[in-house]
């Protein structure tokens, strides 16, 4: 299996025989959505401001006090920090032959106390797997941070879900996601990708020619 990060493995979790149409056999291609497409847009437009000082345009402007308050921070800010684990949780090159995790974070501050963001463009959710996971493989990766704050922040709606980690929970965290990435890890090894039905089947799905795919309902 080659490295996963938490995109892969919540699709893998969603369906697994979507995720091996889309990104092990790579013969359906996801189409881009207006969704995924702004938030490319916005992170880039704020991933220039904090570090280059690029001015947000102006569709962005509302941004701006939430990219200030990293300017204080200087050379301890970093932006879409990527970052890579071997199966021992020692870090290596994002594209190395030993990584076994990779994982993007958005927006951080270094130090003995540690900030890791992550943007988010839609809407709020109550689930802090990501940023347990950042905390993880940034305390892994980095000897020195004794804690990590994390948050979410939800451009869309001005709020911040914050959630703060432990060195002494990250074994803790790495053995939650443990079983999730074994049952990934299985699948590949016994090359079986099983039919996951959901409401995402009725037209959302890319797989078009799976059983359980509908085209979407119209509203008559």
């Amino acid at each position: 299996m080659k490295a996963w990060s938490y995109s892969s493995l919540t699709k893998f979790e969603t369906c697994p025989f979507q995720f091996y149409r889309c990104k092990v056999l790579k013969d359906v291609v996801e189409p881009p959505t207006e969704a995924t497409e702004w938030g490319t847009k916005v992170h880039e437009a704020l991933e220039f401001r904090v570090r280059d000082k690029t001015p947000l345009p102006d569709w962005a402007s509302q941004w701006e006090p939430i990219a200030k308050r990293f300017d204080r921070y200087g050379d301890r800010v970093f932006c879409e920090l990527e970052l890579g684990l071997t199966k021992n949780f020692q870090q290596t090159g994002f594209f190395a032959d030993d990584c076994w995790y990779r994982g993007i974070i958005d927006i951080g501050v270094d130090g003995t106390v540690s900030f890791l963001g992550d943007y988010k463009t839609g809407k709020v959710k109550d689930d802090h797997d990501q940023l347990k996971l950042f905390a993880a493989t940034y305390m892994s990766a980095n000897p020195h941070v004794e804690r990590c704050k994390t948050a979410y922040l939800w451009l869309k709606f001005d709020k911040v879900s914050q959630k703060e980690f432990r060195r002494d929970e990250v074994p803790v965290i790495w053995q939650e996601f443990l079983p999730r990435i074994a049952r990934m890890e299985a699948a590949f090894d016994a090359d079986k990708w099983v039919k996951k039905p959901s409401g995402l089947c009725r037209g959302w799905c890319p797989v078009h020619d799976c059983d359980f795919w509908r085209p979407k309902r119209t509203n008559k």
